[in-house]
């Protein structure tokens, strides 16, 4: 983040929130703000990124072919029109009809919501349902830029602790005691609504029973919701989740949104898409009316195109992100291994651990709380994740995503893998986007060309008609997962190993008093130390 950046985000008043000042602390961390000696930050080209988060490829090839379509068509679109107010039939179709086999409500899935991206519908959100000073709550674990989604919007976030053991999803019981906590004693404002990430950004897919005591829960307090879902259609088993629309007396409470980017390959298309009470989305339209005016057509057109693919891009998309987390699990399995055979001894707390094993999305989260407390070469003191991403971008060339972002205090990072190595996969489909394209073009300059004319065309042309690209495969991912390997066996693992014998003393400390019983400890605890011999 840029220094003027920063001071216009710390000049608005009540900036001492702290949503905001997370998100800024992580930044700096990633982009190695403080760094002195110019080593550079995530951007840097020697530095391997956990860090970023867009798709996992290219769309399938009739996506791009469809791209090539709109951008000649003047019947529905045309480049110097505003297309204002112009509605695109078939797509919203396509949406309403994509919600409804979903199991939203129809009176929610036909009131739509279209706009340049998830970022838009949110801040449409914020703007239709809060006031200045609104709370919302999160889980921990959200995605960090909603930290400044909230603050554009002049809304306050605030995080909910959840629990591990649950996959730090949202639960009644969670809920429930924050409201004892710090609702009903007046610490924190009344809420005005939830943001729900289902699937979550770490992976974690809500049960129907969930849901329910969720849905409970929200009419109780009479709340309002924001289901993001941006990673449905991620899920390792193949089977989508449930809505929280869908759970009873929710459909006027509940605004769900998709998008583009994850899923389908999208993001630089920018579009998202949202359904919910018609009260909510008409004020959320008029918020996108008036300040983006319209939709391009041509990301209408290729995110119609990206629903309508075979569902085999899709099946390979999870199948290799499935692949990967397996894949970091085995990793940091193997960091911890090393540490212990170099130490001579298993520290009380792994240094790196899978936090939960995601079930759907395109990351592993992953706690270092192993590391909390040990010092740094240069004698500074780790203490959250700001820190642990500091260490390992400066000493391993390896950029974590820091968890105080999304809500976490401790050394929580996130390891972001659907996007890695992503250049690889570009050539594998290329001969197929051509012949598509190719196809494509010939049609716009003569629709009547019959398809036989138009393969005869391709052949002339030095193009293969026939040759395509296996939508479930792409040899391509084979590159992305040898940098994940580069960036954790080979660069993460030996800087953890560092750490740890330059920490020797103190982890070995730990392990015995992790080792002791009730009785040792209180030995110990008398005699402020650890006796020579354990040592």
């Amino acid at each position: 983040m840029t220094t003027s950046a920063k001071e216009h985000l710390l000049a608005k008043q009540d900036r001492s929130h702290r949503a905001i000042n997370s998100f800024i602390r992580a930044r700096d961390a990633i982009s190695a703000a403080d760094d002195q000696e110019g080593g550079g930050g995530w951007m840097n080209p020697d530095v391997i990124s956990l860090a970023h988060g867009e798709g996992v490829r290219r769309p399938h090839h009739s996506v791009v072919a469809a791209g090539v379509r709109a951008l000649l068509d003047t019947t529905e679109s045309s480049l110097d029109n505003y297309l204002y107010l112009r509605r695109f039939p078939a797509f919203e179709e396509e949406l309403t009809a994509t919600f409804q086999a979903a199991g939203i409500p129809d009176d929610a899935a036909s009131n739509l919501c279209i706009d340049s991206g998830n970022t838009r519908l949110f801040l449409a959100f914020f703007h239709a349902v809060g006031d200045p000073g609104d709370v919302f709550l999160v889980p921990q674990g959200y995605y960090q830029a909603v930290n400044m989604w909230a603050d554009i919007s002049s809304v306050y976030l605030e995080t909910v602790e959840t629990r591990r053991s649950n996959d730090y999803k949202f639960t009644r019981g969670d809920l429930e005691e924050f409201y004892r906590r710090r609702v009903d004693t007046g610490e924190v404002r009344r809420p005005k609504g939830l943001i729900l990430f289902s699937p979550s950004y770490t992976g974690a897919v809500y049960e129907e029973s969930e849901l329910a005591e969720i849905a409970e829960f929200v009419e109780q307090r009479d709340l309002v919701v924001l289901e993001d879902a941006i990673f449905r259609s991620t899920e390792f088993t193949g089977r989508s989740s449930a809505h929280l629309v869908g759970m009873p007396n929710m459909s006027q409470r509940v605004v769900t949104i998709n998008g583009g980017s994850k899923a389908y390959g999208l993001a630089n298309i920018r579009i998202g898409w949202g359904c919910g009470p018609q009260y909510l989305i008409e004020r959320m339209n008029y918020y996108t009316m008036a300040t983006s005016i319209t939709v391009p057509h041509i990301a209408k057109a290729m995110a119609l195109a990206a629903l309508r693919a075979p569902a085999e891009y899709l099946e390979g998309n999870i199948a290799e992100c499935a692949a990967r987390a397996e894949l970091v699990a085995r990793l940091l399995d193997e960091i911890n291994e090393n540490v212990a055979s170099a130490l001579g001894f298993t520290p009380a707390e792994p240094l790196l651990t899978v936090s939960h094993h995601p079930k759907a999305a395109h990351s592993v989260l992953v706690s270092g709380n192993g590391m909390a407390g040990l010092l740094t070469p240069d004698g500074r003191e780790i203490i959250d994740s700001t820190d642990v991403t500091r260490h390992f971008l400066n000493t391993a060339r390896v950029c974590l995503s820091p968890g105080v972002s999304n809500g976490f205090t401790d050394c929580t990072v996130r390891i972001a893998f659907g996007c890695l190595g992503w250049e690889h996969t570009y050539a594998y489909p290329k001969h197929a986007e051509i012949v598509a394209s190719a196809g494509a073009l010939l049609a716009a300059f003569d629709p009547g060309l019959s398809d036989r004319v138009v393969e005869e065309r391709l052949h002339a042309a030095g193009i293969d008609p026939q040759w395509s690209s296996v939508d479930h495969l792409n040899p391509g991912f084979q590159g992305g997962r040898e940098e994940l390997t580069e960036a954790i066996q080979r660069r993460l693992g030996p800087a953890v190993v560092r750490l740890a014998l330059d920490n020797q003393q103190e982890l070995r400390s730990r392990h015995v008093r992790s080792a002791a019983t009730p009785e040792d400890t209180a030995v110990l605890s008398a005699a402020g130390s650890v006796p020579e011999m354990a040592q």
